[in-house]
């Protein structure tokens, strides 16, 4: 049956993947913090890196090569083909792949530019921190995926492998035909959207996601309010960022400047500007949130599709939590700047 594979190509449910950026002579910019479902997500050092024909990311794409049953579509908003992107597609990548015959498939959600080609034995730049969360899920999960991302997401897909059976709302996503395909921005509708789900082994898991007309910072006005819960955000800041208020007056996302590796299992400290990674974390130990995004925390990114996946797990919370190193206000302490956003936590009517 198709689904995630882990590190020794045994099915699981889940996995979780943090790839360390190229920042200190002793790293490749390959190695990698892996955790699974298998041993209730616990992060460490993975044995592998992921240059190499091993691991848990290159055992669960292998299953695309050869298999008469194997459907696929790989989307990413840097191609790895060397044609142009099309910046109207949305910020977003990964993969979706189904068995036609068992109707059991998988998503990896990532944030690594050029990446995946199939069968590849060359790994896209080494250079910047990068995230990967894989779901074993079922075709019924796999049709509600790509209903919201073509309402949403719009991925530029540049792969893909399309079988006999294979359901009408993946054709449609592998072709490009969006909710609202030849619609500019100004006749868009905005949407920001929550559809709930479970993996075959019955985790429960939401995606978010926003379409480029929705207009507004992904993670603070729509994640954050969404949850219930203050974010801590890790991604990719160039450029003007938002406001740290949203347009009720409430905050509900902090922007993490360093992470410490040391808590997830490789000892490494780096800089957000050393990070293409997506993530975040909420603050209630309670609710244990995990989120694996694909979109960043900047103004420009308003006017893209994306979106993330979050979760709930107490151990793999527990070290994100120590490992993200959050940027208080005026000195702040990490508890202070907390209290600072509650201050605005006012719901809006």
């Amino acid at each position: 049956m198709l689904s995630i594979l882990n590190e020794s190509g045994q099915p699981v449910d889940g996995i979780f993947l943090y790839k360390a950026p190229k920042i200190h002579p002793q790293f490749s910019g390959y190695e990698y913090v892996y955790a699974s479902s298998e041993n209730d997500w616990k992060p460490g050092a993975s044995q592998h890196r992921l240059d190499q024909a091993s691991g848990a990311v290159h055992e669960t794409l292998a299953q695309l090569q050869g298999s008469e049953n194997v459907s696929y579509i790989l989307y990413n908003d840097e191609r790895p083909d060397g044609k142009s992107d099309v910046g109207s597609f949305g910020h977003t990548k990964g993969v979706l792949a189904w068995d036609s015959v068992t109707k059991a498939g998988f998503w990896l959600l990532h944030s690594w530019p050029k990446f995946p080609v199939i069968g590849a034995v060359v790994a896209p730049t080494p250079d910047y921190g990068q995230t990967f969360l894989g779901l074993s899920v079922d075709s019924l999960t796999l049709q509600s995926i790509a209903t919201q991302m073509m309402a949403c997401q719009n991925p530029q897909v540049y792969d893909c492998r399309i079988l006999d059976g294979t359901p009408d709302e993946l054709k449609a996503l592998a072709n490009g035909h969006w909710d609202t395909h030849g619609l500019d921005d100004t006749h868009q509708p905005g949407q920001f959207t929550r559809f709930d789900h479970k993996t075959i082994g019955g985790m429960p898991f939401t995606v978010f996601a926003k379409n480029s007309a929705w207009n507004d910072d992904f993670w603070n006005d729509g994640v954050g309010p969404a949850v219930d819960d203050e974010l801590e955000c890790e991604t990719w800041v160039r450029g003007a960022m938002p406001l740290t208020v949203d347009r009720h007056g409430v905050a509900r996302a902090i922007d993490v400047k360093f992470i410490n590796m040391g808590a997830l299992g490789i000892h490494v400290v780096f800089p957000e500007t050393a990070d293409h990674a997506k993530h975040a974390i909420g603050k209630d130990p309670n609710k244990a949130l995990i989120c694996v995004g694909d979109i960043n925390r900047m103004i420009s990114q308003r006017k893209r599709g994306g979106g993330c996946i979050v979760f709930s797990n107490l151990n793999l919370w527990s070290a994100m939590s120590k490992a993200d190193m959050i940027q208080p206000m005026d000195g702040q302490s990490r508890e202070e700047a907390h209290a600072h956003i509650q201050k605005t936590h006012v719901k809006p009517t």
